[in-house]
């Protein structure tokens, strides 16, 4: 899993890898506020390769976006 938080206006970004019972990957997204609990949504499903790219692209954009990552 892949952690960014905003420190300032407290809204946090998950990122996450999975594999579905009919063997597809997807790249699930969790987003909100610290206070909120919101349920993972699948945003892009593929090949490995294809994933990574994708987070490669949002982890840029959440880092230009004032988010850090966090280590856990």
């Amino acid at each position: 899993m892949i952690k960014f938080e905003n420190k300032e206006n407290g809204r946090y970004y998950y990122l996450h890898v999975e594999i579905d019972i009919f063997c597809n990957t997807n790249l699930l997204v969790t987003r909100g506020g610290i206070r909120s609990n919101l349920r993972p949504r699948v945003i892009f499903s593929g090949e490995m390769g294809k994933i990574e790219e994708e987070i490669a692209r949002i982890s840029r954009i959440r880092l230009q976006r004032g988010y850090t990552l966090v280590d856990y």
